[in-house]
């Protein structure tokens, strides 16, 4: 507004020096700014009747009406050109002639002092909701410190409508690289999240359902947590299927060492049954004590499965001079240690030791004795379910086999340990 006032100005000026003769005066005038916090006054009031304008001002304004026109129309503004006295002589608000004298702007610009407002929008607007549409911003600029007259121009402000429309292409361009990054967000996503959970759940799911027996894991993984799921994942597996055909080939075995005494123990009572009046008493009697052994060798085993199923807990083991945590229940400790000292009683041994120390992140307690040890022949055996070279004295041969579920259960292991005399058993456990 500012420019083009003054420059409306200095033609008028010019146009006035011209008509009379003289060369035309710069124009001076200091630029008048509006705040934020600045208040709209009422509308704009209608241009009064008013004398004639002097005859050089309306000749200059004659002269000027076109610029005028053109600039209102090219900078969207009304354009009034007022001689000294307030007297419109351009205008391209239909006001020609007509005085503006009373209003207190155009009065103080007459006065020589540039001014610069809010006013209330008259008529009705497009968008009455938009603040700009409700105000027009009003400058008027003196000519010659009021001498030769004024220039009133105004404008309705620009809205947010405007703006977008002005910055539509910038948008766009901003639009369309939005676009494009979130595009290549969700693809990156996809490819390096969405896809691999997805293959990860459709693998445990095949797993579930039985129909493998083996996780099959994705090749690579983009996102180093998804690998830490996915081997977290694929040890599960392993544990679990581990498990299982343990159980399967422990029920297997315990089935057929069940089925043992259970035959014998049926037989026996047939025989006692069927020819008890004609059987000497001391056939009876046998018959009997054979009974009474198979009864305790189904207790014995019973016992002996039971002892599997001990929950875990964080336990301090301690079997040398300085307590070693462990996670293990002291139940299922323990009765994996009864089983070995029992075992060694049983070969002859007359002294158990235990020694424990930490190794990284594990345990390692080491269970030696004295006795007969162990042959080379039955090393790679000992740890079979129902496997014993005492069945003659009663042995079950689920002692070791016990002793590793139990520990596996606790995430540790045993193993056969080198021994020059005796047997030597490695055990190794998870630190709490």
């Amino acid at each position: 507004l500012t420019i083009a006032a003054a420059a409306l100005g200095s033609s008028y000026a010019a146009a006035l020096a011209s008509s009379r003769g003289v060369a035309a005066a710069p124009l001076r005038f200091a630029t008048p700014r509006l705040g934020f916090g600045a208040q709209a006054k009422a509308a704009l009031p209608p241009a009064r009747p008013a004398g004639p304008a002097r005859p050089a001002a309306t000749a200059a304004g004659r002269q000027l009406a076109p610029v005028v026109a053109t600039t209102a129309a090219a900078t969207g503004t009304a354009i009034r050109l007022l001689d000294a006295r307030g007297v419109v002589v351009a205008t391209t608000a239909g006001d020609l002639g007509l005085s503006l004298a009373h209003v207190d702007d155009v009065a103080a610009a007459l006065a020589g002092t540039a001014v610069s407002s809010l006013r209330s929008a008259s008529g009705e607007r497009e968008w009455p909701l938009l603040r700009g549409a409700m105000v027009d911003v009003l400058l008027v600029l003196p000519i010659a410190a009021g001498r030769l007259g004024a220039v009133a121009i105004s404008r309705q402000p620009a809205n947010i409508l405007d703006t977008l429309q002005a910055k539509r292409s910038l948008l766009a361009q901003g639009g369309a690289v939005f676009l494009a990054v979130a595009l290549a967000v969700s693809l990156l996503t996809t490819r390096t999240l969405a896809l691999p959970i997805r293959r990860l759940a459709l693998a445990a799911g095949r797993v579930s359902r039985g129909e493998t027996d083996r996780f099959e894991r994705y090749r690579h993984y983009r996102v180093h947590e998804l690998a830490d799921l996915a081997d977290s994942v694929e040890a599960m597996v392993a544990n679990l299927q581990q498990r299982a055909a343990y159980l399967r080939d422990f029920s297997h075995h315990l089935s057929h060492e069940l089925k043992t005494p259970i035959a014998a123990a049926r037989g026996a009572l047939e025989l006692l049954r069927d020819h008890q009046q004609e059987m000497a008493p001391r056939d009876a009697k046998r018959f009997v004590a054979n009974i009474a052994a198979d009864i305790d060798r189904l207790e014995h085993l019973t016992a002996r499965v039971l002892a599997v199923a001990q929950e875990l807990d964080a336990i301090a083991v301690a079997p040398s001079a300085a307590p070693v945590p462990a996670r293990i229940s002291r139940s299922a400790l323990t009765a994996v240690l009864d089983n070995l000292a029992d075992n060694a009683r049983q070969h002859g041994a007359t002294k158990v030791s235990a020694s424990a120390r930490t190794v990284g992140g594990e345990v390692e307690l080491l269970v030696r004795d004295n006795g007969t040890g162990i042959s080379p022949g039955n090393r790679a055996r000992i740890f079979d379910p129902f496997f014993t070279t005492r069945q003659a004295e009663g042995g079950s041969g689920l002692g070791l086999a016990i002793c590793r579920t139990l520990l596996r259960n606790a995430g540790g292991n045993i193993e056969l340990a080198p021994s020059l005399d005796g047997a030597a058993f490695k055990i190794v456990l998870r630190s709490p």
